[in-house]
């Protein structure tokens, strides 16, 4: 047996020696598209995973002088000769290798999966075929370009979402289409080529109330009820529409919708629930341009690179700081000893975020090998992972990392901050990274109370969550998602399926978030227009045209009425990006103004109502429940703006305790401004469908689940609102029963009770006051209970949580 291992090896030995010819005939085709999509999705990975620990880019040679992420490299092979000969697998030093079949065993430790070595053998076999250049990306469905940027083909680009907006004309009126609304006749125009017809109108009050709640998220009050109900003009409605527009509670109510995309949260949650003190800034100034009516690319602009127009604008330069809170409150590993996968996982939070949030994309997919649906390969992850990369979130990379800040008030409090962080930033890495076993008691102590003075004085600076210009360069694409195995440098542009692959170089200064940001505010890009516009049709209907609003690409849903998207789209760009003129223009449609009634036969035709012949009923979200019941009860609190979180910079939430947050969360202003803490939800939002605020949500879910319910009967809000409810009609000692529970309907329900609803609920309070539980009360404190417990059971109903 050891003389014919001998053997084995001297035979071996002479056949690495002897010299190599490559077959012309098996020589690797360069136009062998098919080949190169095989080398990339087949065999780079194997060779990155299994081969570059040691025979890698950044390992060097090893012992054996062998690279093997080069065909060069492979053909000139090591001290051993050349790996492979193309074309012949049997005599290639590789595949005996990882065969384990010569003198030379790869990897030496375990043998590769018997699927690796079929896939290294059948690529030996067709010829090697190897990217003649390695900056070209090979990806599915498209081929490289002279500039080596995929060219997508036929199928990938008439894809809807990929298309230009199609400007298309409403269809004509008909005798039995006589709307006017463009929307409606488009929408008709569905209904009838189905057989349906829609829902009649909403009465006026179930009218005002919707639009009411829809707009500024709070009930109509008697009055306001009263006054349209009194107004008989055309534009009655339309007068309404404006009020509510104008409101400034429109903000907080629209503004919330757009957190819920933003991923807002007050905490960072993760390993480390640390306070975000600073992120209400972000949420302010949300509030703030859905009430200006900002437009939308100028949103956009702000939010990317609000940093780097301050610059240019110095008057508004805190205003634009601040937007950039949108990059920098996402969910961060600040544990990671990695700093450089901490640094890409942050950039990859970020590019997802913004491809989701802005182009209904998943980009975040193509991190580790291009998107298996949609036309997006691992190059364009790349090239915007550049743009990101070249911005600064955080102070330092590192175990207890810390995200960026920037001052706000002036030249001196920005200068002032920065020198506060880098005292932090070397005081937190010596306590917390350095070795303290040689640390003295003494100089931990002092090193500790220079910390906390910093932290003190950091914590009185005005200053916001934000990005700024960090270090510029392109990115290589990481094999497989591993920055330790890197493959070729990818220029930094923006995804070809919609830029094209002609675009002009970003930039060597700046990151290119400028350029990204207008670029997706360009009326040539045709998704940023058409996702916002889901977005609000979605937020006014319940569903959208779209209904997977955060996914246009192939595994989300075609649109039901695609003309009508690309219609509200190009009007919405004609329109300035204007949000407010495209909610009115909704609003004042037929279709937005049906009545929920129900159809059989239009149930049996569309179950789902893709075709809108009613409106949906929609369930309250519940910050909207809650901020109903303060006011129906008079207890809502409207002061606008600031921070009710009181822990410090940096407070880890979760080692401090969560507990002495319940007296926040019985704060009575509006529950856009109570704290968001991740992994730490209030009770009232995990009870009725808050989102995850660790990722981008577009799509609230609507859940029915037996703990609502009692959450209804037993929550703080819901006792509190009852309480205040009951003692408001009680005060009044000169009104009857009757007119007490006729101010409660109109309160809660916006309509008065009708005999029934009276003979109920008299019967109710006299069985509640009768109750033997309550026989040792006085008669005024049964009375007062009684009243208490009517207002619960109302606020509790479907007719009060449910949106008509």
């Amino acid at each position: 047996m050891i003389q014919s291992r001998r053997l084995m090896g001297i035979a071996l030995i002479a056949f690495l020696l002897s010299p190599i010819v490559i077959p012309n005939a098996v020589a690797a085709d360069p136009a062998d598209e098919a080949g190169f999509a095989f080398f990339e999705k087949k065999v780079r990975p194997v060779l990155a995973d299994q081969c570059y620990d040691c025979h890698g880019p950044e390992s060097g040679k090893g012992k054996a002088k062998l690279r093997v992420d080069s065909l060069e490299a492979l053909l000139r092979g090591g001290l051993s000769g050349p790996a492979i000969i193309p074309g012949e697998p049997d005599r290639s030093l590789l595949i005996l290798a990882v065969r384990h079949d010569g003198a030379v065993a790869m990897p030496p430790k375990s043998k590769l999966a018997q699927e690796d070595i079929n896939t290294l053998t059948a690529w030996v076999k067709m010829g090697a075929p190897w990217p003649a250049s390695s900056k070209k990306s090979v990806v599915p469905a498209a081929a490289p370009s002279a500039e080596g940027t995929p060219e997508w083909d036929k199928a990938a680009r008439e894809f809807w979402a990929f298309q230009p907006t199609k400007v298309a004309s409403p269809p004509p009126a008909t005798g039995s289409n006589p709307l006017g609304s463009p929307i409606d006749a488009f929408l008709m125009a569905k209904l009838e080529a189905a057989g349906l017809r829609p829902a009649p109108p909403a009465d006026k009050r179930t009218l005002i109330r919707r639009a009411t709640f829809d707009l500024i998220g709070l009930p109509p009050t008697p009055e306001e009820i009263d006054r349209f109900l009194h107004d008989d003009s055309s534009s009655a409605f339309e007068r309404v529409v404006d009020r509510l527009l104008a409101s400034p509670r429109y903000g907080e109510r629209w503004g919330r919708h757009w957190l819920d995309v933003a991923r807002y949260a007050d905490s960072n949650g993760m390993d480390d629930n640390l306070a975000y003190t600073d992120a209400w800034r972000y949420r302010d100034y949300v509030i703030a341009a859905f009430n200006a009516d900002l437009p939308f690319g100028q949103f956009l602009e702000e939010q990317l690179a609000g940093d780097i127009l301050a610059e240019e604008n110095p008057a508004h330069h805190d205003s634009l700081v601040v937007a950039t809170g949108f990059l920098a409150l996402g969910p961060k590993m600040l544990a990671e000893d990695d700093p450089v996968k901490q640094q890409m996982d942050i950039v990859d939070e970020q590019l997802d975020t913004t491809s989701r949030v802005f182009l209904g994309l998943t980009m975040g997919c193509a991190r580790c090998h291009d998107h298996k649906f949609d036309p997006l390969a691992m190059s364009d992850y790349y090239a915007l992972a550049g743009i990101f990369k070249s911005t600064r979130t955080m102070i330092s990379h590192r175990v207890d990392s810390k995200w960026n800040t920037t001052g706000l008030g002036g030249q001196q409090s920005v200068l002032r901050l920065e020198d506060l962080k880098q005292i932090i930033d070397k005081h937190d890495n010596a306590l917390v990274n350095g070795n303290t076993n040689r640390m003295s008691p003494e100089e931990r102590a002092a090193r500790s109370k220079l910390l906390e003075d910093a932290k003190a004085e950091y914590a009185k600076i005005p200053k916001a969550m934000a990005v700024v210009e960090g270090k510029v360069g392109d990115v290589e694409i990481f094999l497989r998602g591993n920055h330790l195995t890197r493959g070729p440098l990818t220029p930094r542009r923006f995804p070809t399926i919609l830029a094209g692959t002609r675009q002009p170089a970003l930039s060597a200064s700046q990151s290119g978030r400028l350029d990204l940001a207008r670029w997706l505010a360009s009326p040539q890009n045709p998704l940023t227009a058409r996702v916002l516009v889901n977005r609000v049709w979605r937020w006014n209907f319940g569903q959208g045209l779209v209904r997977s609003v955060d996914n246009f690409g192939k595994l989300g849903q075609l649109p039901s009425h695609q003309e009508l998207l690309d219609w509200l789209a190009t009007q919405f760009i004609n329109d300035g990006w204007s949000i407010k003129k495209l909610q009115k223009r909704i609003m004042l449609s037929s279709a937005y103004q049906m009545s929920t009634q129900w159809n059989d036969q239009a149930s049996k035709v569309d179950p789902e109502n893709q075709l809108l012949w009613r409106m949906p009923r929609r369930r309250m979200d519940a910050e909207v429940i809650r901020d109903a019941l303060l006011a129906v009860s008079g207890q809502l609190d409207l002061t606008m703006g600031g921070t009710l979180l009181t822990s410090s910079p940096f407070e880890n939430l979760t080692v401090t305790g969560l507990g002495r947050l319940t007296e926040i969360y019985q704060s009575r202003r509006r529950s856009v401004y109570l704290p968001i803490l991740r992994s730490a939800l209030h009770d009232q939002f995990q009870a009725f469908d808050f989102p995850d605020p660790a990722v981008s949500n577009g799509d609230r879910v609507t859940t029915t689940v037996a703990s609502q319910a009692l959450f209804m009967m037993n929550g703080w809000a819901i006792g509190f609102a009852s309480e205040n409810l009951a003692k408001t009609l009680l005060n009044d000692p000169k009104a009857s029963d009757q007119d007490r529970m006729q101010r409660a309907s109109l309160r809660l329900f916006g309509r008065p009770a009708d005999a029934e609803d009276l003979a109920e609920w008299q019967a109710f309070l006299d069985r509640y006051q009768s109750a033997p539980s309550l026989e040792a009360e006085s008669p005024e404190k049964r009375r007062r209970l009684a009243w208490q417990g009517f207002c619960r059971a109302l606020m509790a109903s479907n007719e009060f949580v449910y949106i008509d």
